[in-house]
């Protein structure tokens, strides 16, 4: 399930924006606001996608919330004025969720092991290589991640962005 908050200001936008959503299961919206500010507020997990559309008013204006957001590391997908691109608004909310990074094999190997729950030891020791190597990958497989906007600091967001990913169950 791949979560969304919409930054729209204008009732026509948002009306369409949210039936786009609603036709698609695998999307759920977590939080519509109209400004930055509102969005700080009512979010209280950030969302795996922010929609902000381009003619919001703000402060700050679309285009600044956008910059704002993605300086956060956040995936935003910024809506033109004419508002969501007829029925196409799920496909790019889920292209966009779900461009991971481009893994090694070994890199892929690891991060399956030890989001599936395995200790740093034992997914090095599945994947062939030494601890000290599992953890470089580790540290790499991060910054791919963030390189992505997908911030991965921990364990636990490591799996979230391997379940998101479709690596894990």
């Amino acid at each position: 399930m791949i979560s969304v908050s919409l930054v729209i200001d204008d009732p026509g936008t948002l009306v369409a924006a949210m039936t786009s959503l609603a036709a698609d299961p695998g999307l759920c919206l977590l939080t519509r606001a109209g400004s930055l500010e509102e969005l700080r507020r009512a979010e209280s997990v950030p969302a795996h996608v922010v929609v902000v559309h381009a003619a919001a008013s703000g402060p700050p204006g679309g285009a600044e919330t956008v910059r704002l957001l993605r300086e956060e590391g956040r995936l935003v997908l910024p809506l033109g004025d004419g508002g969501p691109p007829g029925g196409r608004l799920a496909a790019a909310i889920r292209a966009m969720a779900s461009a991971g990074p481009r893994l090694s094999g070994q890199e892929r190997a690891v991060l399956l092991g030890y989001a599936s729950g395995l200790t740093l030891a034992a997914a090095a020791r599945r994947a062939g290589i030494r601890p000290a190597t599992a953890k470089k990958y580790l540290e790499r497989i991060k910054q791919k991640y963030a390189d992505c906007g997908r911030n991965a600091y921990t364990k636990l967001d490591l799996a979230t962005r391997a379940r998101e990913d479709g690596l894990i169950g």
